[in-house]
């Protein structure tokens, strides 16, 4: 792979083996191009590993001399990543290269994922491995699949071919900040019957209501900041509109992952063509109020309203369009509740992720979380609820589990001393209000599983300017090349 960016940057191997990533694509459910590099990896380094049907990978690595005693430590990461692209940006992520670009102390990709979550896990866990002159225990590497749709891999991954009991989760994104617990809940999919009608009166227009621009972010660790989910403003607009004029909705989009705060959605409503003006202004003022009550969150928000072209065919009826707004205005999404005993920390939220309308059906995707099993599944029935009360259905698209944290873990004691001693500083240790596959991990094996996540610091997940500290990863990597040596 030639005309390497990052190839001077130290060090060295974790950043080459990170690029080699960011120029394979690896969108959720396609990995196999990164595990045959993977395969490709071991067998050139004389790992023994494995690949399960679902591309899960294991590759394990002897201990190094005096360590053949220690305990087997597991390190974990996944190999897939969200891909988002601003709307404008020509980008197959099927096919092309991410592209990176060096700002100062990060490694960005400005139009595009950056794909750090979990490149840079990855990354490290290969430069460890060959790392001739490291020092560690025997080490079990599980690059899981699909993980960004629901944990997919890990729910499939067979633990009882794994022989450690000491986990590192290298999934988390804050240097010096460590993971002991994280969140569960259900990713929900809704349906809606639609009616649809060709009777549309004499005199309509087609208009187009895009709101853009949004600053979005991963549905968990971003959910606390403020950031409004395009969705939710979109159905404000159009229930307000309801209120000054009536007009026919042929179309309502937005939102591409359910597990990242919607940035962008558009609708296409029809309106008696004398009143165009009139609702252009209106929206147009809806704007105004908008962007005075998130300036300091949403600078960049752009609304745009304009005539379309736009098929009658395509148009809700009236109790249709009366059902799935009911549902979109009154289902939650934000925060449900702070915790309690920990100051600053999100214990439940509910993302309204995606809206796609079909032929004859309204498709909706939320994400629940909490760090309460009890918490995320009354908020599962309130959303089946509402459902039913406007003639839908609910389905489970996947479940993650709580991971529940362990005051006696060891592995936080040696990652608390190592750090201390080798930064001048105690580090943080907090409970994550995002899904980790150590939740899995934990339901799936008979055995007390010691687990920890931790990683360098990656920002703007899940959204366009995703990007990577270097300065951070410098720090990571001798961290982490000590921490191994004393568990």
């Amino acid at each position: 792979m030639s005309n390497r960016l990052l190839e001077s940057i130290e060090p060295k191997e974790v950043f080459r083996y990170f690029e080699d990533l960011t120029r394979i694509p690896r969108c959720s459910g396609k990995e196999e191009n990164v595990v045959a590099y993977l395969i490709s990896f071991a067998e050139q380094h004389g790992f023994d590993w494995w690949k399960d049907e679902k591309l899960n990978i294991v590759i394990k690595k002897p201990a190094t001399k005096g360590y053949e005693s220690r305990p087997t430590i597991i390190l974990q990461a996944h190999t897939d990543m969200v891909c988002e692209k601003d709307k404008e940006t020509v980008h197959d992520f099927d096919t092309d290269p991410i592209k990176i670009e060096i700002e100062e102390d990060r490694i960005i990709a400005k139009e595009t994922t950056l794909g750090a979550d979990d490149g840079i896990g990855v990354a490290l866990a290969l430069a460890l491995l060959a790392d001739k002159d490291a020092k560690h225990p025997n080490v079990e590497l599980i690059c899981t699949s699909d993980e960004e749709r629901g944990l997919v891999g890990a729910e499939h991954f067979d633990m009882a071919t794994m022989e450690g009991d000491v986990l590192i989760n290298l999934d988390a994104n804050e240097e010096g900040k460590f993971v002991v617990g994280c969140a569960g809940g259900p990713v929900v999919r809704i349906e809606i019957p639609l009616e649809r009608t060709t009777i549309v009166p004499n005199g309509m227009t087609a208009l187009n209501i895009s709101i853009r621009g949004l600053t979005g972010g991963h549905s968990g660790e971003d959910i606390h900041r403020g950031r409004v989910n395009s969705n939710k403003l979109m159905v404000r607009t159009l229930v307000s509109l309801n209120h000054e004029l009536n007009y026919m909705l042929g179309d309502i989009s937005g939102g591409i992952h359910y597990n990242a705060i919607p940035r962008e959605t558009e609708a296409v409503i029809f309106v008696n063509a004398q009143e165009k003006q009139k609702v252009i202004e209106t929206v147009l003022s809806y704007r105004t109020t908008y962007k005075n009550e998130y300036r300091v969150t949403e600078p960049d928000m752009e609304i745009t309203v304009q005539e379309c072209l736009d098929g009658s065919d395509n148009l809700l009826s009236d109790l249709s369009k009366k059902r799935l707004l009911d549902f979109l205005y009154l289902c939650y999404s934000g925060i449900v509740r702070m915790d309690a005993e920990i100051a600053g920390a999100v214990e439940s939220s509910v993302n309204l992720g995606t809206i796609h309308l079909e032929k004859e059906t309204a498709v909706i995707q939320m994400m629940t979380r909490s760090s309460l099993e009890s918490a995320y599944r009354e908020m599962y029935n309130q959303i089946a609820y509402l459902a039913e009360c406007v003639g839908g259905t609910v389905h489970i698209m996947s479940d993650c589990p709580e991971w529940e944290y362990n005051p006696s873990s060891e592995v936080k004691k040696v990652f608390h001393k190592v750090y201390q001693e080798m930064f001048g500083k105690a580090p943080e240790f907090f409970i994550l209000h995002a899904g980790l596959e150590c939740g899995v991990f934990a339901k799936k094996t008979n055995r007390p599983m010691d687990m920890i996540a931790a990683g360098p610091t990656s920002k703007n997940l899940h959204m366009p300017g995703e990007h990577l500290s270097i300065s951070s990863v410098q720090n990571f990597w001798r961290f982490f090349k000590e921490v191994v040596k004393h568990i």
